[in-house]
This record gives structure tokens, C-alpha cells and sequence, in this order.
């Protein structure tokens, strides 16, 4: 299940960047950041009232580890 997160009032702690710089970081495209951030896996701050920006440590917490799918001395 994803992290959700509820609208609160909370501020940002880290450095806020651009939609469009975290999709250049993430390497994925703006629409799906913003899609990260409609389903809840992303907090957006509204700095304006259709600018967006997100945290980067944020962002980068995003990303998760996939386990390997053999073991060691498996062929892949």
C-alpha cells in the first residue's frame, strides 16, 4: 500500500524544487511526479496559486530498492 498524505499545514524542512526539476532528477516525466503527488506518494507545496514545488530529500525517498530476483550463483 502507498504512503498517503493527508492535506495538513504542515512546512517544508529541506530544499523545494520545481515539478519539473524533480522529473530531470527522478528521470521520469513531469506527469508522472505530478501523478506521485495526486495519489499521495509525494507532499506538494503550493507556493502560488498554480505553482507547485516538493522537497527534494522528499523526492528521493520516493525511490525504493528492488530485491534482487535470483540469488547468489543463480544464472540469470
Amino acid at each position: 500500500m502507498s504512503q498517503r498524505y493527508e492535506s495538513d499545514k504542515s512546512s517544508p524542512t529541506g530544499q523545494l524544487i520545481s515539478l519539473r526539476e524533480a522529473a530531470v532528477l527522478a528521470e521520469v516525466s513531469s506527469k508522472t511526479v505530478r501523478r506521485w503527488i495526486s495519489h499521495g506518494r509525494l507532499r506538494a507545496y503550493r507556493m502560488g496559486p498554480r505553482l507547485l514545488r516538493v522537497e527534494r530529500n522528499e523526492l528521493l525517498g520516493v525511490a525504493k530498492p528492488v530485491p534482487a530476483a535470483f540469488g547468489p550463483g543463480d544464472a540469470a
